[in-house]
């Protein structure tokens, strides 16, 4: 996977995704919220445990339009971290019981939680000028 980065201004970054743009940081604009790279990290759990669960209920004809997915986490300010992510998929009313825990069991799909669990190697250089 490939992504580029590039800084508008002092206080943005924006990542070219796909032929998208994604911003994080502020552009100036009091009327819009700063999204930080952690809200979209986290977000990527969400997304990604969503995107399964609704493939999970289309696969049985389940209804998953009222289907909810909430994140908290638990803060650690000795450490500065997010130490614990909680995910509750609150499920729509009429949900068969059967399926609860099947549920429950594709967020173990989820490739960003995987990811998480089994982190990647990081490696970084400084390079000056273009194609260096």
């Amino acid at each position: 996977m490939d992504m580029e980065f590039s800084f508008p201004n002092g206080n943005q970054v924006n990542a070219l995704l796909k032929g998208f743009t994604v911003t994080a940081g502020s552009n100036g604009e009091e009327d819009r919220p700063s999204l930080e790279p952690l809200d979209f990290f986290f977000a990527s759990l969400g997304l990604c445990v969503g995107k399964y669960v609704a493939k999970f209920c289309s696969a049985r004809d389940i209804p998953y339009k009222d289907t909810k997915i909430l994140l908290q986490t638990e803060w650690d300010e000795t450490k500065r971290l997010h130490t614990k992510v909680m995910l509750r998929i609150q499920l729509p009313a009429g949900f068969p019981e059967k399926y609860r825990k099947p549920v429950l069991r594709v967020v173990d799909s989820c490739s960003v939680k995987k990811h998480i669990l089994n982190p990647p190697s990081f490696e970084a250089s400084a390079v000056i000028g273009e194609g260096a």
